[in-house]
């Protein structure tokens, strides 16, 4: 099962954006609008969910742009621009490589400054915050502890949101089984797992499997703590998930709207985005990702 905190995901109404005069963000607005509508013929429109798929079993609202600026989202504004990875515990050195990958992704991702701080080792998760999985035998660690007890004392001022990054599983509680990864958008706080990612020593193929499905968690927590719900409307990253199958056929781009919703929050222009992630997936293999990035540079910029 993947949860990405669903409940939490309404928690939007109240948050505040970045100082900004009402007519810059409506000319902002406007640009992104436009943006929209020239991206939409590049994107597939979200399939019919399968028995064990995330909208088979969660009656979720979507959110498009519009609604997502009228929610007055939760922004980096002020000091609060720099994004914070936490690993906890042990990583090898191929781990530790997607660790810092991820880290550079997630700055073209969202323009914004990204830190690593010195890992936390897993002796700090107390008898009470783990678990061995009933019937599996996995062992795994409590994502509320993680996310109340060990983030949240330690979140910097300058900080937007701080995420924690583990070699180890996860369960956020009671009928779970699992997670890959949960965030809170009040606290600015989440948390993911490499251990169900695949094992990148194995070979340069589950290598690249295991980086890209890092990013897509770390990204798609980071965007729940900037108000951005689950997508109900395309193939998105922004999707939810219950199991890996339906996550690894969800791309790492997000789709027109959810674009939009990332740009709005970050002041950011779509094409210096996409031209950054489109070198990111060239100097990395990602060549699928790579062409969407370059076509939809070509299509913003006719």
């Amino acid at each position: 099962m993947r949860r990405f905190a669903a409940a939490m995901t309404l928690l939007v109404a109240g948050g505040a954006t970045m100082a900004e005069s009402p007519q810059k963000g409506m000319s902002r607005a406007v640009r992104l609008k436009r943006a929209v509508e020239t991206l939409r013929p590049l994107h597939q429109k979200i399939s019919k969910p399968g028995p064990g798929d995330w909208l088979a079993h969660h009656d979720e609202p979507g959110q498009t742009f519009k609604q997502y600026v009228k929610s007055r989202p939760i922004t980096p504004r002020g000091k609060r621009t720099t994004l914070y990875i936490q690993p906890i515990g042990t990583f090898s050195k191929t781990q530790r490589r997607i660790v810092n990958l991820t880290a550079e992704y997630m700055e073209h991702y969202f323009s914004l400054k990204v830190k690593t701080n010195a890992p936390i080792p897993l002796s700090a998760i107390p008898p009470a915050a783990r678990r061995v999985h009933p019937t599996w035998g996995d062992k795994q660690i409590l994502t509320t502890y993680v996310l109340d007890r060990v983030l949240k004392p330690r979140l910097p001022k300058d900080a937007a949101a701080m995420l924690a990054l583990t070699a180890s599983d996860l369960w956020p509680g009671k009928g779970w089984n699992f997670v890959f990864g949960q965030a809170s958008i009040r606290e600015r706080v989440g948390v993911w797992s490499i251990y169900r990612n695949g094992d990148p020593e194995r070979s340069k193929e589950s290598y690249n499997l295991c980086l890209m499905r890092t990013i897509k968690t770390a990204v798609h927590e980071t965007s729940h703590m900037f108000s951005m719900y689950h997508c109900t409307a395309y193939e998105c990253c922004m999707c939810g998930s219950n199991h890996r199958e339906e996550s690894d056929r969800q791309p790492v781009y997000l789709c027109p709207e959810c674009t939009a919703k990332v740009c709005w929050a970050t002041r950011t222009d779509p094409v210096t985005r996409y031209r950054r992630l489109a070198e990111f997936c060239r100097t990395n293999g990602f060549e699928e990702e790579r062409v969407f990035f370059e076509t939809s540079i070509r299509k913003l910029e006719r």
